[in-house]
């Protein structure tokens, strides 16, 4: 009889005995193809809309690892071809892959999705001993009637963008220094915005970030940038299909935590003729518009120690500087002229001036701003 075997070599039996068990064989593994299957469902009925995210899971038929991050897989949408994009990462111990399409505008298939047969490609997936490449080899999924596309239509629930639209320069076709340059962004439903998103514009050949500014809680979100000297683009703004950007905010479908849709696709803006920068020019500012932007306590007329605030707008952003003096503007109230001091509004199109209603102030026609009311007084509109 054999003496027993030393506790060292025990210990190696084992380890080989629990490495067979995982499938760490020694010797060579049957090839076996793997399985593909669809995983996710429609928001709706049996059919995706535009923006859903169909998901695919790929079964591994031996224990494995690798780094599958690019790999792709081949798809038959209505005849088009499409690509899912793998959404797993590197792993040591791998028996699953996963992938993802996205439905995109063009997408209609009336009879189901395929998958084509042995399509995918990339990415790097190996048994761990001996270290080989595993086969993947799987068969088609044809025209799966449960997964039906139709990207015409958005998906229940899903946020996307569904326009790009700047707006226009003070003069022509062409912003010039120190203009606000404004982009609304129109989701197809209401998203909820928090933090400060952004919108990248490509000025020539330099990228600038317009900052969100407002909309949350409605279709349209707007962005600001206000031009500089060193901006110039003679061909008109662009804005790419991924210019928009959470910058550690979050955009969401108001009223729920599912994250909108950020790519602009079709609606990305390609030199924008309409849309030319200058930055070396600078024309001066001019009045737009004035008006009385406040209301009496009651009906129609003010009383003692009440305040008449009158707004004047200019054709674009000014600064107000009040060291030398404060600006006014020269109010009409019955036969006499009150003067209006500034109060507030610079670094912006809009100025507030105010005016206290004071003893003996009488007015039976209403209050009137003549044209050349608006005065420096020692200050400055620049």
């Amino acid at each position: 009889m054999p003496p027993p075997p030393p506790a060292a070599m025990t210990r190696v039996l084992r380890f080989a005995a629990v490495l067979a068990i995982v499938g760490w064989t020694a010797g060579p593994a049957l090839a076996q193809d793997v399985s593909v299957s669809i995983t996710s469902t429609p928001a709706s009925g049996d059919t995706y809309g535009r923006g859903e995210a169909i998901t695919f899971r790929v079964n591994i038929p031996q224990l494995a690892g690798g780094n599958p991050a690019n790999a792709r897989m081949q798809l038959d949408v209505g005849g088009a071809d499409r690509e899912a994009v793998s959404t797993s990462s590197f792993s040591t111990f791998m028996t699953t892959v996963w992938f993802r399409y996205r439905v995109g505008a063009d997408d209609l298939d009336t009879d189901g999705i395929t998958v084509k047969e042995n399509s995918i490609t990339g990415g790097v997936w190996r048994t761990h001993n001996p270290i080989r490449n595993i086969g993947r080899n799987h068969a088609a999924l044809s025209n799966q009637a449960g997964h039906k596309v139709d990207g015409r239509q958005w998906g229940a629930g899903v946020a996307g963008v569904d326009a790009v639209a700047l707006g226009s320069p003070v003069l022509g076709d062409t912003f010039e220094r120190g203009e606000v340059i404004e982009a609304t962004v129109t989701f197809n439903r209401a998203v909820t915005v928090t933090g400060t998103p952004r919108l990248a514009l490509t000025i020539g050949s330099n990228t600038r970030q317009a900052s969100y500014v407002s909309g949350t809680g409605t279709t349209a979100l707007k962005f600001r940038y206000t031009a500089v000297q060193a901006d110039v683009d003679s061909d008109g703004i662009s804005i790419g299909a991924s210019a928009l950007t959470l910058n550690s905010g979050t955009i969401v479908v108001t009223g729920t935590t599912t994250n909108a849709l950020l790519g602009l696709g079709g609606h990305a803006v390609t030199n924008s003729a309409d849309h030319k920068v200058d930055g070396t020019a600078l024309t001066a500012a001019a009045v737009s518009g004035a008006a009385i932007t406040s209301a009496p306590a009651s009906g129609d007329t003010y009383r003692l120690g009440e305040s008449i605030e009158v707004t004047v707008t200019f054709d674009r952003a000014v600064n107000v500087v009040t060291t030398g003096g404060t600006p006014q503007l020269a109010l009409n109230v019955g036969s006499d002229i009150r003067a209006a001091s500034y109060a507030s509004g610079t670094g912006t199109r809009s100025l507030v001036f105010d005016y206290l209603l004071a003893a003996g102030d009488f007015d039976g026609n209403g209050i009137g701003v003549a044209a050349g009311a608006l005065a420096l007084n020692g200050g400055a509109i620049n």
